[in-house]
């Protein structure tokens, strides 16, 4: 779903509504806000294991953005109806 996810930043469009879905899903499993830190700190420190040295200071910016936008917009669809416009495509 990451890789999705990444793909998908050039058509928000298209991938909000699914993050959206995905978060909604997520709430049914359980998942809850205060699983959101302990995520992307797993995501960033298997992307520092994998990427060794290339792995800079940029680029764990870049990810700790994309992950915290990717965070919230499922945060938002665990609130709301899947089926529901996104919040942030009417901004």
């Amino acid at each position: 779903m990451i890789k999705a996810a990444v793909d998908g930043l050039q058509h928000l469009d298209r991938l909000l509504p699914a993050v959206h879905a995905l978060g909604h899903r997520h709430a049914g499993y359980g998942v809850r806000e205060a699983h959101r830190a302990t995520v992307g700190a797993a995501l960033l420190r298997t992307l520092e294991r994998g990427l060794g040295n290339a792995f800079s200071a940029d680029l764990r910016d870049a990810w700790t953005t994309v992950y915290g936008a990717l965070a919230a917009a499922m945060q938002q669809g665990a609130r709301t109806d899947p089926t529901a416009p996104p919040l942030a495509a009417a901004a």
